[in-house]
C-alpha cells in the first residue's frame, strides 16, 4: 500500500495560485456509469473552484443519481447545438445564434471561425463555427479538462486553429474504450491534433498507461490517476439481514469483457458441490442480458441468479450491504478490449466486501491481492470457486478481508484525496508551460 501511496503523491496544492476556474468537457451527459466524472467535478467544486460544464450530447434517464444534484450539475452543464445537416438550416441557426450573442461574442475568435480565405472548408461549411461555439463568448478558465480522447481531440481541434487560445491548457483523461488495443496505430492519426496541442494526459491504471505509450505519442506530462468515489457515501451502515444465503454480487455492463455469464457458471459449480445456498444478484444492463437470462434457465438457476438492469448508487449501495462478496470475473473480449480499472471494485471494498477479480486489464491493480481480495486468472472457474468457498468456510476470513479492503480505498481512491491530486496537476501543467 506504501508503494501505491508514492506513487500518487504529488506536491500539495497552493490555493493562492491563479487557477480559480476549469471547463469540462464530456461526452454524454448525464450516464449512469460515468459516476467518476461526477465525483471529480464535485470534488473540485468543494475545493472552492468555479466550473464550467459541457456536453456534446444530452443523455435521457431515469436514474439519476444523487451526486448529481450536490452541486446542481444538471443545471450547470451546456449542451453542444448540433449543426443541421441542410446548409440553409445551418446558416440560419448561424445567423440566429450571431444575433442572439452580439453583445457577448468574442469577434476575434468569431472571424476566425468563418475565415473561409485561411481555414477554406472547414469555415464555410460553418464545421468550425459549431465547433467553437463554446468558446466564441467570453471565459476565464484557464484548463480545460476533456474526459475520453475523442473529446479531447475536439477541443485540441480547435487550439490548432487558434480559437482556443495558447494560454488556455488542455488536459485530457483516458478511460478505457478510447484506447483499444485493436486501433493504437490509428490513433497516431485520429488524435493528431490531441497529442499535438494537449498539455497533458491522465489514465487510471498501468495498464491503460501501458496502451498509450505503445502509441508513442509524445514526451508530454502523464499521470496515473485512479478514479475516485464517496466513501462516505459508500459506507456499511447496516448488517446483512438474509443470513440463509451466500450472496455474491457483479455490478456492470452486461457485455462480453465484464464476464457475467462466468460469474454465473461459477454459481453452478458451487451448487454442483454442494454450496446450494450461493445466490449471486447480478446488477447492470447490456446486449447480453437474454443470453446470460437463457444461461441461467439452462441450468436451472432462476431461484438463483437474480437480475437488477441499471440501478442508482444509492440502490447499489443498499445491495452491497446485503452482499456477502463482490465477484467481477472479467475477460478480454473478441477485440482484446479488457476492464481498465473498474470503480465499482473500489466501491464494493469500500462496503467492505471481498472482492474477487481476474488478472486481466487493470482491475488487479485495484485490489491488494489476499488482503483486500483475491486475483484469479482469466476464465479461470475452479480458482473463483475455491476463493469463495473459503470466504464460506472462514467467516472472519470474510471480515477481516473486508475491513482491510475499506482502509485501502479510503486511503488511495476517496475522492477528496483524489481532487487534491487533480489539482495538483493542474497546477503542474500551468506552471510546466508557462516557464
Amino acid at each position: 500500500m506504501d508503494t501505491l501511496i508514492k506513487r500518487f503523491r504529488f506536491n500539495s496544492f497552493n490555493m493562492s495560485n491563479p487557477l480559480k476556474h476549469i471547463a469540462f468537457v464530456v461526452k454524454n451527459f448525464p450516464t449512469v456509469s460515468e459516476t467518476f466524472i461526477v465525483n471529480q467535478i464535485n470534488g473540485v467544486i468543494d475545493a472552492g473552484y468555479q466550473v464550467s460544464l459541457f456536453a456534446y450530447n444530452r443523455v435521457e434517464t431515469e436514474v439519476i443519481h444523487e451526486s448529481l444534484k450536490i452541486h446542481d450539475l444538471l443545471d450547470r452543464v451546456q449542451y453542444f447545438k448540433k449543426p443541421p445537416v441542410s446548409k440553409l438550416k445551418r446558416l440560419l441557426v448561424f445567423l440566429k445564434w450571431t444575433l442572439k450573442h452580439i453583445f457577448r461574442i468574442q469577434w476575434r475568435r468569431f472571424f476566425k471561425s468563418i475565415n473561409v480565405f485561411k481555414y477554406g472548408k472547414e469555415a464555410y461549411t460553418l464545421k468550425l463555427f459549431f465547433e467553437a461555439q463554446w468558446f466564441l463568448l467570453p471565459f476565464d478558465f484557464v484548463i480545460i479538462h476533456a474526459h475520453f480522447g475523442m473529446n479531447g481531440e475536439r477541443i485540441a481541434y480547435l487550439k490548432a486553429y487558434g480559437i482556443i487560445p495558447k494560454s488556455v491548457k488542455i488536459i485530457t483523461t483516458f478511460h478505457g474504450y478510447d484506447l483499444e488495443p485493436k486501433n493504437l496505430d490509428k490513433y497516431r492519426h485520429t488524435y493528431i491534433n490531441l497529442f499535438k496541442y494537449a498539455d497533458a494526459f491522465t489514465v487510471n491504471t498501468p495498464y491503460l498507461e501501458g496502451l498509450l505509450q505503445q502509441i508513442n505519442f509524445c514526451n508530454k506530462p502523464h499521470y496515473i490517476l485512479p478514479v475516485g468515489l464517496d466513501t462516505q457515501f459508500f459506507k456499511r451502515t447496516n448488517p446483512k439481514l438474509d443470513t440463509q444465503f451466500f450472496d455474491l454480487v457483479f455490478c456492470g455492463k452486461l457485455i462480453p469483457l465484464k464476464g457475467a455469464g462466468i460469474a454465473i457458471n461459477v454459481v453452478r459449480e458451487l451448487h454442483n458441490i454442494g454450496y446450494k445456498s450461493v445466490r449471486l444478484h447480478l446488477i447492470g444492463h447490456g446486449k447480453l442480458r437474454e443470453q446470460l437470462k437463457r444461461q441461467v434457465q439452462e441450468h436451472q438457476l432462476e431461484d438463483y441468479i437474480i437480475f437488477y438492469g441499471s440501478l442508482t448508487q444509492e440502490a447499489i449501495k443498499a445491495r452491497f450491504e446485503q452482499a456477502d462478496v463482490f465477484i467481477m470475473p472479467g475477460r478480454y473480449d473478441s477485440e482484446g478490449r479488457a476492464e481498465t480499472q473498474g470503480l465499482v471494485i473500489q466501491e464494493a471494498q469500500a462496503m467492505e466486501l471481498p472482492v474477487i477479480v481476474s488478472d486481466v486489464g487493470g482491475m488487479k491493480y485495484g485490489v491488494l491481492p489476499n488482503e483486500s481480495g483475491f486475483i484469479v486468472a482469466e476464465n479461470d472457474l475452479l480458482g473463483f470457486v475455491n476463493c469463495i468457498e473459503k470466504l464460506i468456510l472462514q467467516p472472519e476470513l470474510k471480515l477481516v478481508t473486508g475491513k482491510v479492503g475499506r482502509q485501502y480505498v479510503v486511503e488511495i481512491y476517496d475522492k477528496d484525496i483524489l481532487s487534491k491530486k487533480i489539482l495538483s496537476i493542474y497546477k503542474a501543467i500551468v506552471e510546466i508551460n508557462n516557464k
